[in-house]
């Protein structure tokens, strides 16, 4: 339990600090979307990038990895998406959305300052390995499903560039793709960059925490009760149980990746989500409740996470 106390807990508060800042009208919303812009531009992809470099060599895990992660979050994403469109009644784009709420996981924001911290540099190659997949396989197919729905009339081919252009754009997946190839090349970089790299890593966690709390406290939360609750559960127990039974007795993975999966299983609902759905206007105000309360109850579900891989 002393695990939970000296690091879950204070990782969560800063969480509550944004929160509180933004809600007492400290930061106004210009404030907070500059810091969002730091964090997303600057400090997690320095984070990712120095954590990556740093790793030790890729290994042949990493297939392994990606099956124990993406076959259940596919399999659940789809009986999602299955369920509100045939027994919910939603219409595809809707269903679409809430299938992503329950398998999208903040893995940037949240999980990647945690993973590090918990573990160090030898967890930052699975975590990168997560973010990179969540980015072009859970959002590309979502996105892919709504706007098949939504009739837009733009074609595979334009969804298949403005994809991959935001895959390119995408400042967190480069980083890590940099990374990744630095250490792969074993390319060696001179040390004040380094610590210059390493200057910007060290803000990351804080001011990634800090930030998310700060953007939940501008968002509606009063919408959807019951698909609120339901979405949740899918995010926090089925998703992290479903991960659970592929990397402890399925797939042979190291500890440390195994760790590493289950956490990001069992993280809150990405904010991403959020900005999916008030895109294509499918109910981003039960998105934004179902977030904040993944958010809110993460708090508990991750600090008994951490207590039972720490071994109490």
């Amino acid at each position: 339990m002393q695990a939970v106390i000296n690091l879950a807990l204070p990782f969560f508060a800063l969480i509550f600090t944004g929160y509180l800042a933004a809600r007492s009208r400290i930061l106004n919303e210009t404030t907070v979307s500059g810091l969002n812009g730091f964090v997303f531009y600057f400090a997690l992809p320095a984070l990712l990038l120095v954590k990556t470099y740093a790793a030790p060599a890729a290994t042949g895990q990493v297939v392994d990895l990606l099956i124990a992660y993406y076959l259940p979050g596919l399999v659940l994403f789809l009986a999602t998406v299955w369920v509100g469109h045939r027994l919910l009644k939603l219409r595809m784009a809707d269903a679409s959305i809430q299938g992503l709420g329950a398998v999208f996981s903040n893995v940037g924001f949240i999980g990647l300052p945690l993973i590090i911290l918990l573990y160090g540099s030898e967890a930052a190659l699975p975590a990168v390995l997560i973010v990179m997949g969540d980015t072009i396989v859970m959002l590309g197919l979502a996105t892919a499903l709504v706007e098949a729905d939504l009739g837009t009339g733009r074609g595979l081919l334009p969804l298949l560039r403005r994809t991959g252009g935001g895959i390119v754009r995408n400042p967190i997946v480069m980083a890590g793709v940099v990374g990744l190839g630095l250490n792969l090349m074993s390319v060696p970089v001179a040390e004040p960059i380094q610590r210059y790299g390493g200057l910007l890593a060290d803000a990351a966690g804080p001011c990634a925490l800090f930030a998310l709390g700060a953007t939940l406290a501008g968002r509606p939360m009063k919408e959807g009760a019951g698909e609120t609750a339901y979405v949740v559960a899918l995010k926090l127990f089925v998703h992290p149980a479903l991960v659970a039974m592929m990397v402890f007795w399925v797939v042979d993975l190291p500890p440390v990746w195994a760790a590493a999966a289950l956490l990001q299983a069992s993280l809150p609902i990405a904010a991403n989500v959020y900005v999916l759905a008030k895109r294509y206007e499918q109910r981003p105000a039960q998105v934004s409740s179902a977030i904040f309360f993944s958010t809110a109850a993460g708090v508990l579900t991750i600090s008994l996470l951490i207590s039972w891989l720490y071994g109490g």
